[in-house]
């Protein structure tokens, strides 16, 4: 997924549109932090931003990490996702003084406790949807149903990039109200995801 996920970070930030500021430019793929060199930003770039993102697998968490200049389009947001072996939050963060991204990111914690929504918990390889009886507990900001369907996987698992080539779906619970919030919505286009669908959860509240 590393790959793909990098590829959206780098669409996200050069999609920017004022007074100059200088910011923090750099990239990691190891962790919440990140080095670089200080670039005074173009015209129309007036926020510092830091793009985070976390996959927790089993319990095992990794982070990415990109700093960079940014224009006033882009919002402080927070993507999240979850089924019952991974959980993934993608965040950007933005700031209006010199410097003001050169700390280490910090995530926004997630809310772990039930908020009384169920979403179907399935993932078919080698298909182009998937069902199951099988349920999940949405938890926190959680309260939307995501199917996701595409060549985004490899030997039976998520890839979601260059080694990606097989079909698969999936369905879990997300935090976004429609498919174009999705980060990677734009792939669609590219032909690598064929779906995404966002629906209102199973309420047992």
């Amino acid at each position: 997924m590393n790959a793909f996920l990098t590829g959206v970070i780098f669409l996200i930030a050069f999609t920017a549109t004022g007074k100059s500021i200088d910011c923090v430019t750099c990239y990691s793929t190891d962790g919440t932090d990140c080095s670089g060199e200080v670039r005074t930003c173009t015209k129309g770039q007036t926020f510092c931003r830091t793009l985070t993102s976390e996959i927790k697998k089993d319990g095992v968490a990794s982070n990415q990490v990109f700093k960079y200049c940014g224009g006033d389009e882009e919002p402080h947001w927070i993507y999240r996702e979850e089924s019952l072996t991974t959980f993934f939050q993608l965040e950007v963060q933005n700031c209006e003084t010199d410097k003001c991204n050169e700390e280490p990111a910090q995530l926004t914690p997630r809310v772990n406790t039930p908020n009384g929504v169920k979403c179907m918990h399935c993932f078919e390889n080698y298909s182009a949807d998937c069902n199951s009886e099988e349920t999940i507990e949405c938890t926190g900001d959680m309260n939307k149903c995501l199917f996701v369907s595409g060549n985004i996987c490899n030997n039976g698992e998520l890839a979601f990039d260059d080694t990606s080539f097989s079909a698969c779906a999936l369905r879990h619970c997300t935090n976004i109200a429609s498919a174009d919030l999705h980060p990677f919505y734009g792939e669609i286009a590219t032909g690598k995801i064929q779906k995404i669908e966002i629906s209102e959860g199973i309420n047992y509240a």
